[in-house]
Formats: C-alpha cells, structure tokens, sequence
C-alpha cells in the first residue's frame, strides 16, 4: 500500500503562468507568480517541469501559432497553448454546452437568457438577457458566484465615474446568495476586435483620447483599474467612437500615491513595477502604451512568447520602439513606455500630447534598466535590480533585518556588486552612527528606492494605514497606540519625507505642530482654570479637609499628547464635530453645576488642537466642580443645621415671652425680664432676615419668625407704656401721696359733714381708678397678644 507521503509525490502545484510543476509544499513560482490560492493537481508525466523551461527558451517568431478562435480575439498564440494569450478563454474551437445557469428570483421575473457570453472569469458569469415585455434593448447580467461579492467601496468609487466612460449599470444587488450586476450591452463588441483592421493615425488619436478621459476619470475618484487592456475596453458606438471601461472586478482604491499588490492579472499589458506589487495609476497608462502599440504594429509586441519570457522581458529590457515610424506616436510611446513610473507620462502629458504641444519634450530612447551583477537571493525572492531589492527587503523585514546584522548585506555589496556608495552608507551607519538595524535596513531601502511605498517593520505606513491604527488605538488597542508612538519617536516618517514623499512630509508637519500647539494650549487653559478656581470654592482660602486630608487637587502635569488622538483631529473633521458634541454637552452639565465655569471656555469656538487639551483637563475641571458641590453640600447642612439652631432659639424665645406676659406684671421686673426676651426675639428676627438663605428650611423659618412679629412690636410698645404710667403713678400713689390722702381724711372726718365726705372718698377712689384701671387694661391686652404669638 502507498504511503501518504508517496501519494503527496503525485500531487503538484502548476503554475498559472509559467505552466511549471511545483513541489506541493511551494508557494512561489521560480517566475515570481504566487501559488497560494492553486490547487494541488497529478503531474503530467509527458511534460516534466524541466522541460517547461528551455522549451519556453527555445520559443522564436519562427515557431508554429495558432489563431484564437473566438472572433473578439484571433491573436496568435503558441501551437501547444490551452489558452489563449490574450483573452484567456480556452483555445478548443468546439461550440460550448448549453449554460445551465439560471438568473435569481430578482430578475428572473423580468427577464430571460438568451445565452452565456464567453468568458473564463473565475468569479462570475456573463449572460445576455432580454426582459420579458420585449420593450427593452438587450442587457447583460455579471452573476457572481456564490459567497463572492464587489467591492462595495470600488462600487460606490465606481458610480462617481462619468457615464460616458464605463459601462453603465442599471441594476445591482444580491438574491439567493448571488451578487448580480445588469449593464448595458455594447454590441460591437470590444476594442480587440476594432485594432483586428489597420487604423489610420486620426482613428488611433481618437481612441487614445477616448482612453486617456476615462483613465481620467477613474483615477480621479481614486481607483485603478488594474487590467487594462482591449477586451476590457467596449465600443459602444463606432461613428462617431465612443469607447467605455468595463471589467472593474480587480480595480484597486488609491488614497495614497502607490500601494503594494499582487501580480498584474493579464501579464503582456502589465507594467514593469507590477511584478514587484508596487502600482500607481502610471500602471494604467503602460497599458495604454502597449494598446496604442499593438495597434500600430498590428501584432502585440510579446505575441507568441510564454509568460516565463515576458517576465524577462518585462524585468530585463526596455519596450522596442524601432517598428514605429510615425514620430508623433513614437513620442507617445516613449513617454508612456517608460520603465520609471515616476517619469512615466500620465494625464497632463497626454493632454498636451492631443493638443500637439510643441514644448512637450521627448523622453529619452535610450532607458536600459541598470540591473546587479549577480542576482541577490532573499527567501524565495530573486533580486535583479536596486528596486527590486528594496522591495523584497520592505516585505521580508525581518530577514533584512537579519542580513544586516550579520553582514551579508555588507559583505555581497562589496564583493559582489561593488557598489562603494552602498558599502560607504553601511559602514557609516553600522560603526559610524550606530544606528539601530531597524533604522539601517530603512535607510537601505530607501538609498536603493527612494520612491518606494512608505513602509516599517514589514507593514504599509502610508496615510490610510496610519489611520487604520489611530482607528484600532482610540478603540483601546495599545498596540497600535505604542506602533504610533514607535514611528514618531524613530523618525521614520522624517526619513520618508526627506527621500521626497510628500505626503508623509505632510503628516510629519502636521503631526509636530499638533503636538507643539498641544504644549501651548495646555499651559493656557490651565491657567484659565486656576484663575477660574477660588472661585469655584468660594475664594483663595484653604480648607480645612483640604489641609488635614490633602484633598485639593494638584495642578496636572502635562502628558505626552494621544498620538491617535492628535492625528484624528488632525485629519477625521467628523471626530472632531463628535468629542466637540460630547465635550458641549459634558461642559454644560459642569456649568449648570457651577456656572463660574462658564468662563474657563468655549468648545464651539475652539481649535481641534485646544479641544484635544480641553478635553484632557476636563477630568481637573470636573474634579474641581465635584468639590464645589461638596462644599455646597457641607455649606446646606451647615445651613440647615444653622436654621434648626435659630428655630430652637426662636421657640425658647417666644415660649418665654408667653410665659412672662401671662405672670402678673406689676413687678417692673418682671416687665423687664419681657422686655429683654422682645429684644431676643427681634435680634434673632433680624438674623435669620440678614442670612439672605433662600432654600425651603430658611423660607420656612423667616415665615416662623416674622409671624409674630406684629404681636411682638404691639407688646413692645404696652409694656413701654405700662412702665411709662407706672413711673407716673409712683408720684399718685406712693407713701408720700398716701400719708397727705389720710391726713386729708382725718381733717374731712373732723371738719366736713357727712356729705363732702363722701365726696372726697369719692374724690380719692376716681383718682386711684384713674391711675390704676389702665395699667390693669394695658395688662389684660399684653396677656391677650403674648396669647396670639
């Protein structure tokens, strides 16, 4: 019985471009095209792997070819190809089985297939469709397979192009698990068809400006579109040409200058930086070239080579010109053809170029890639060029690392490139500077490919992936908060921008005055608010909590400003509407709580860079606020227990005024003794009316106090009468008046008679009534009114 390893042995991995057999355990073709998505196959036993290359080597103009047969192609390709070059679509010539596709329940109902249009995509299916009514022009249904769905930002990028430059889109949606898209169908097919019949140079200036629009257009809204190239390209009229984009399933969103990405879809239209994954959209424009030179040479400059040899070509040579006899285009050529995207033309130059702008120079013919001696070796990477190098170095940082440390980079620029510059830029930073291997593998990178997408330690430090992490750190990921910190403290961004990034030359300043501005507005806003706060407790004294229990809060040092935060303000506008809508609505609550903090600030009016400082010293603001509400509270109970205080002394007070007004008041001292406890009375009245208290207990009191307030005066002023006529009556009726009144009496007895002696007992009764029945009268009132209190 065979063993499992044995079984493995059959099994294969065969590469997609090359045609190569690969061990299963492989995941890198020798020609650079990943394996990892290809599925393990039986080897071929009458093609061995290594008779794959030196036939690909043996492949001359001379060789037999065989025509496409599918009329929208009909390019050559090589006798013993499976499939087409070109249109990827399978060579066999037979008539394809009936499609057993069906249209989901969302068009089903409206429409019905009138058959499957050609095509060897592995994510969907194209059928032509028809509605139901018949009142409609044909369509055409992109039904995706299931569980495999567009790009919704690719789409919604998608919808912002202008119409007269894709393929238009009715209808989009899912059913039954299935993506579908309905478009517009173009019946004249697409451009490879049109560049079949030799064109005349207007015909070619019009599809290039055709082209050059719609490029346009989709860079604008920020997309590539990846794969370009004439079977993506339909005519939608051919008087006057009209031509539209289409096939948008490998588009890729650009928000930054250049990305890293996989390997070109279609490989005879791809640009030289393709193979290394790094792209912008001068990769859209190289397709164009090679269109527009296809079109004159009537045959595609790669025609009846192997995909193996057009990498070669594509890493080793420049785009032959020399079939070009028209001076006009060939300028076109070389600005378009260019290896170095950085030169390469775009937009602006094909505006000028359609405008025949005589001050639009010609790119040198003579652009040869300056390749190493000897290729070097770095995992599965095979390194051929400085760029190439850089690449691999920034996607294997680690192994770059390693090289470095122990000098195998070092010792191969020196024996085996010879490159002194390099060496020179090694030994300085390894000896000289002793900068970190971090640090000297970026420098590398960057000596080697100055234009080379930012990236560290492996991962991607453009724009859009500094974002994602600022995103991750402000949902609590500290791993991205420390990666944050590790790029600034570093200077990574700075070493970027000084190999001319622009863009990371912007984050960089944005970045650093943020932070200084943080500084400055923390030390502003902090003193506002220490000016802010003996007010908020009351005036500059210290309390005694404060000084036994060390309660006062201390004046906080600055911290080192969130780099997530500083860069989120700095460039998320919505964020920012968000903490000012939180701090707005957590700054009124403090003010309603202590209005003297309305003074500290204003988040409407603020910075982004002061609302980031505002809302670290909030936490101070509101710790400040939380002991002014404690000291309110100790300041209520100091008042409410001041008010049962005045309340008992009041109860006591006119329980004692009650007391002596109902004993006999013909005692003076007792009449003092009442007049003191009016006193009492009145002076704490005037008390609890000067605390100027205006909670519910103090209302209540102050109601308590002056309610007897009237009695009280009325009282006052008897008592002050009754002394008055008691003074008075001290004269009438004391001893002195008294021995006189009986001396009188006796006199009467001996000489009066009986009737003026009557008289005069009368005489002397009337006035003892005069003095004494109205101090009886005026105490009868006071008993009456202390009564009423």
């Amino acid at each position: 019985m065979a063993t499992l390893s044995d079984q493995a042995s059959e099994y294969v991995r065969r590469c997609p471009s090359c045609r190569i057999d690969n061990a299963p355990q492989v995941m890198r073709c020798a020609c650079g095209a990943l394996l990892a998505g290809v599925d393990l196959s039986l080897k071929n036993i009458e093609v061995a792997p290594s008779a794959a290359v030196p036939a690909v080597a043996n492949t001359t103009a001379s060789a037999p070819t065989v025509l496409c047969p599918h009329a929208d192609c009909g390019q050559s390709n090589p006798a013993d190809s499976l499939n087409c070059v070109y249109c990827n679509r399978p060579m066999s010539s037979s008539t394809p089985a009936t499609s057993l596709l069906r249209l989901p329940t969302a068009l089903a109902t409206r429409f019905r297939i009138e058959r499957a249009l050609p095509t060897a995509g592995a994510e969907a299916e194209l059928l032509l469709v028809r509605d139901t009514d018949g009142t409609q022009p044909i369509r055409v249904v992109k039904l995706y397979r299931h569980g495999i769905h567009p790009r919704a930002e690719v789409q919604q990028r998608l919808e912002r192009v202008n119409p007269r430059h894709r393929i238009q889109m009715f209808e989009a949606g899912v059913s039954e698990g299935h993506a579908y898209e309905l478009m517009e169908y173009c019946e004249f097919g697409s451009l490879r068809g049109w560049l079949s019949t030799a064109r005349t140079s207007d015909e070619l200036r019009v599809m290039v400006r055709e082209l050059a629009q719609a490029l346009a257009d989709v860079h604008g809204v920020g997309l590539l579109h990846r794969d370009l190239k004439p079977e993506n390209v339909l005519l939608r009229s051919l008087q006057p040409l009209d031509l539209v984009l289409t096939d948008f399933s490998t588009s890729s969103v650009i928000d930054a200058t250049q990305r890293f990405t996989g390997m070109a879809r279609t490989l005879p239209y791809a640009a030289p930086e393709s193979l290394s994954g790094v792209i912008d959209a001068k990769s859209d424009y190289w397709a164009l070239g090679v269109m527009v030179l296809e079109a004159l040479l009537q045959a595609h400059p790669y025609a009846g080579l192997s995909e193996a040899v057009i990498l070669h070509h594509l890493t080793t040579r420049a785009m032959d010109l020399s079939g070009v006899r028209d001076t006009s285009f060939r300028k076109l050529l070389r600005g378009l053809l260019l290896r170095d995207p950085q030169q390469r033309w775009g937009a602006n130059e094909l505006v000028r170029w359609l405008a025949d702008d005589m001050s639009l120079t010609e790119p040198s013919a003579a652009e040869e890639l300056a390749p190493f001696h000897a290729p070097y070796h770095l995992g599965d990477e095979v390194c051929h060029t400085p760029a190439q190098l850089a690449v691999a170095l920034a996607r294997d940082w680690t192994t770059g690392v390693r090289d470095i440390r122990n000098g195998l980079l070092q010792a191969w620029f020196n024996e085996v490139q010879k490159d002194q510059n390099t060496l020179r830029l090694l030994l300085e930073m390894r000896f000289e500077r002793k900068t970190p291997p971090d640090q000297q593998l970026l420098q590398l990178i960057l000596h080697l490919a100055p234009g080379i997408p930012p990236v560290w330690r492996g991962e991607s430090i453009e724009l859009r992936a500094i974002l994602s992490r600022v995103e991750r750190a402000l949902r609590g990921d500290a791993a991205s908060e420390q990666w944050l910190e590790e790029i600034h403290e570093q200077r990574v961004l700075e070493a970027y921008a000084v190999a001319g990034n622009a863009e990371l030359a912007c984050i960089v300043t944005r970045w650093d005055d943020a932070a200084t501005h943080a500084h400055a507005a923390w030390k502003a806003l902090q003193d506002q608010l220490q000016n802010i706060v003996p007010a908020l407790h009351g005036g500059p004294g210290t309390s005694f909590d404060d000084v036994a229990y060390g309660s006062a809060p201390t004046a906080p040092r600055f911290p080192m400003p969130s780099h997530a935060q500083l860069l989120t303000l700095t460039y998320d506008p919505r964020w920012v509407e968000q903490q000012r809508a939180g701090l707005l609505m957590q700054w009124l609550n403090l003010v309603a709580q202590c209005p003297e903090l309305g003074r500290w600030g204003d988040p409407q009016a603020m910075g982004v860079v002061e609302l980031l400082v505002w809302r670290e010293l909030m936490p101070v603001a509101r710790e400040h606020v939380e002991r002014h509400i404690q000291a309110q509270a100790r300041a209520r109970d100091q008042d409410l227990q001041d008010a049962q205080r005045f309340k008992q002394e009041l109860g006591l007070c006119i329980a004692e005024i009650k007391t002596l007004c109902r004993r006999r008041l013909r005692n003076p001292e007792v009449c003092a003794q009442a007049r003191s406890a009016l006193e009492r009375y009145f002076d704490l009245l005037a008390q609890i009316k000067a605390s100027g208290r205006v909670d519910e207990e103090w209302r209540s009191l102050q109601r308590t106090a002056g309610r007897p307030q009237r009695a009280a005066r009325q009282i006052l002023e008897l008592i002050d009468r009754l002394s008055h006529r008691r003074m008075q009556n001290t004269g009438w009726l004391g001893h002195h008046s008294r021995y006189f009144v009986g001396i009188l009496v006796l006199l009467a007895t001996f000489f009066l008679n009986g009737a003026a002696h009557y008289l005069l007992v009368a005489v002397g009764l009337g006035v003892v009534t005069w003095r004494v029945l109205p101090n009886y009268i005026l105490v009868t009132s006071i008993r009456r009114l202390a009564a009423s209190m």
